[in-house]
């Protein structure tokens, strides 16, 4: 990206092939490089950040897959809901819940991915069920 879109455009116009090839490596030996700064305090947030996404998407992504990996009742409204419910639930986890403290002050991926499970679920259960289609591709791929 950098050598395509900043340094072509802007700076070396008419830059071959192994130019674009050594900005590119060259960009990312710096990041790398600016990386091993910042995760080389032990007091850096960079850990807590990446901590914090990874939780994001476990708690809004994973239940969703193991789920509709072995159940055939899983739909869309289910999906949308467990994806919805565990990303936003990380974030109520963290900042406010966790906030109570004892039993309460643990990795938000935690309860957010058991509220997102119980949520794709129930809501699953609620609304339609998918289409035979839906259930036939399932049973196919599942053997």
């Amino acid at each position: 990206s950098v050598s395509e879109n900043l340094v072509r455009q802007f700076f070396i116009k008419d830059m071959n092939q192994r130019q674009q090839m050594l900005f590119a490596r060259g960009t990312v030996a710096v990041i790398a490089v600016i990386g091993v700064i910042f995760a080389w305090d032990p007091n850096s947030s960079v850990f807590r950040i990446v901590s914090f996404a990874w939780a994001g998407f476990g708690a809004a992504f994973g239940p969703l897959m193991l789920i509709s990996l072995f159940w055939r009742r899983t739909n869309k409204n289910g999906a949308f809901a467990g994806i919805l419910g565990g990303g936003a639930m990380v974030i109520i986890w963290k900042y406010f819940i966790s906030k109570l403290g004892g039993v309460f002050a643990i990795y938000e991926l935690l309860p957010a991915f058991v509220f997102s499970a119980i949520l794709t679920v129930v809501v699953s259960l609620i609304t339609a069920p998918p289409t035979k289609e839906v259930t036939d591709v399932f049973d196919e791929v599942r053997g």
